[in-house]
């Protein structure tokens, strides 16, 4: 059950095999290395067995590394439950191999990146929780999430750029939680048609966003137990009952919403 953090030193080189047949809780390897030598130097840690890895730099000032084609190819050799890449620059064009030697890892965190879009998925990825905190989304990149089949939980929070929701989610039916708070998305349709397939889901939150319409439609969302609108303004609430269909739903946020129950029907099917 051993941590170790070796963030804050200047590696230029860790050699082939140092970390060969060691077992660690954690690795922490955050503005570790000088910029030009962190994809060489992830390479001696082949053979590693790490339950969470972490990998980039701690703030702004500090952000001299962007991401290279086969930065992570060190990790290839690596086995972990979680992954988190921190605090890294711009992704150059053209690069898509972010997930090549973690797509089967547990669990990924992608914290306060230059990422703009997700890339390749790999064909039988193993990933079971995703979080994608302060990237650089404008949309929900619902298409290529939905390439993680065995997604279960999925956190995109705290995007200043994410604002439209034009994507579908489809054929998650794996996927219990999606997390979508403290962005500023803005759309219409909620919630059915973002969702297809996605007969699992239990947890959806939506809260501190911008717009979002209602339209009563929760067919492909129908086994909700928890829904969380608040600080996020709302259309159609209170005007007719658009929550019919959440039979199984057991709470639901809609405080700061601006909502104005104006029908006696407002929350007609909540049930439970």
């Amino acid at each position: 059950n051993l941590t170790l953090v070796l963030s804050l030193n200047n590696i230029k080189s860790i050699e082939p095999g140092a970390f060969a047949g060691i077992h660690l809780a954690e690795l922490a390897l955050r503005s570790a290395f000088e910029s030009s030598m962190m994809q060489t130097s992830l390479q001696g840690l082949a053979g590693l067995q790490v339950s969470r890895l972490i990998v980039g730099v701690f703030n702004d000032q500090d952000r001299q590394q962007d991401f290279e084609r086969g930065l992570l190819d060190g990790v290839c050799q690596v086995q972990m439950e979680e992954f988190v890449l921190i605090c890294l620059g711009d992704f150059e064009d053209g690069t898509d191999t972010l997930f090549n030697c973690i797509g089967n890892v547990s669990t990924i965190r992608l914290v306060d990146l230059g990422l703009k879009q997700i890339s390749q998925v790999p064909v039988g990825s193993k990933v079971k929780q995703l979080e994608c905190k302060k990237c650089g989304f404008d949309d929900v990149p619902a298409l290529k999430l939905s390439l993680f089949k065995e997604l279960r939980v999925l956190r995109i929070t705290k995007n200043r750029s994410l604002k439209t929701f034009e994507q579908k989610f489809e054929g998650l039916s794996n996927l219990e939680v999606i997390d979508l708070s403290e962005n500023r998305l803005t759309f219409s349709g909620c919630c059915s048609r973002q969702f297809r397939n996605c007969s699992n889901l239990k947890h959806l939150n939506l809260s501190f966003n911008s717009y979002i319409r209602l339209t009563g439609d929760f067919i492909n969302a129908e086994n909700l137990l928890y829904l969380d609108f608040q600080h996020t303004t709302l259309f159609g609430p209170g005007t007719y009952p658009v929550f019919l269909s959440l039979q199984r739903l057991i709470y639901l946020d809609i405080s700061h919403t601006k909502t104005e129950v104006k029908s006696q029907c407002t929350f007609c099917g909540l049930n439970s």
